[in-house]
């Protein structure tokens, strides 16, 4: 039997927080500067998965495995069976968001083991993003009408994916271009012309287009179209069991001939 019960830790008086209704699916909303050396937060378990936000400045969370420092801007995900504490850092002042929501991340990515924690450091820009979403939830519990759990919900997942992308290596802007562009050419295989309608897509000039797909896959993007089209036709083949006649019906050839001699010319 534990010592410590699940519960809500409210902050010092005149600091803003929310708490919920037993029946809402958000627990708890806390926000705005804490002085975590005057007020400090005593170990517990929290009644829900907390995503706790340090925006500015820096703290000490204390868990049964010790202690770890999280300047901001940085989250944790914490999980309700994870026995935690706050303390003071380098920071007189700290400037946070917090959630606590009933039940446990939806996104895989955001799960911990039972009692554990993860840290994910925010990039600048995913930080008015984040602050939004919370001002977005309170305004959404202050109105706590019929549709308030489903507006949360959307919310919570929206909170979520953008955690979620904390975690996940930043590839720069070209290399995020060029994962689109391949996901485009992937669902419009069946496009008769599928270089102008990647420009139109794009918003590129057929030239631009041209030396984006040299730099990136070495060939012309007519030539990687018609590779990615034979890749998926021998896997609707081969894989699937298709005939040759439906896969290129599918796939937007003429006719089956076409396809067969595409195959041919690999």
């Amino acid at each position: 039997m534990t010592e410590h019960a699940h519960v809500t830790i409210k902050p010092p008086p005149g600091r803003p927080c929310w708490v919920g209704r037993d029946d809402f699916p958000l627990i708890y909303l806390g926000w705005g500067k804490r002085d975590f050396g005057r007020f400090p937060v005593a170990r517990h378990y929290d009644q829900g998965t907390t995503f706790y936000l340090v925006l500015k400045g820096e703290l000490t969370l204390l868990t049964a495995d010790g202690q770890r420092r999280i300047a901001g801007p940085c989250a944790c995900v914490i999980d309700r069976e994870c026995l935690h504490g706050i303390a003071s850092g380098r920071s007189a002042s700290v400037e946070i968001l917090v959630w606590v929501w009933r039940d446990a991340p939806g996104l895989g990515e955001l799960r911990s083991e039972p009692g554990g924690l993860l840290e994910r450091p925010l990039r600048a820009e995913a930080v008015p993003r984040l602050v939004e979403l919370h001002r977005r939830c309170r305004d959404e519990v202050a109105r706590a009408d019929a549709s308030v759990d489903e507006a949360l919900a959307a919310l919570r997942t929206l909170v979520e994916v953008e955690l979620a992308r904390a975690g996940r290596l930043d590839t720069g802007p070209e290399e995020r271009r060029w994962a689109e562009v391949r996901e485009w050419v992937e669902a419009n295989l069946a496009v008769h012309a599928p270089v102008p309608a990647l420009c139109d897509y794009l918003g590129m000039s057929s030239s631009t287009v041209s030396r984006f797909f040299l730099r990136h896959a070495g060939m012309a993007p007519g030539a990687f179209f018609r590779a990615a089209k034979r890749r998926e036709a021998l896997r609707l083949i081969r894989n699937e069991g298709w005939t040759v006649k439906t896969t290129a019906f599918h796939l937007g050839y003429r006719h089956a001939t076409d396809l067969s001699r595409a195959l041919a010319d690999r």
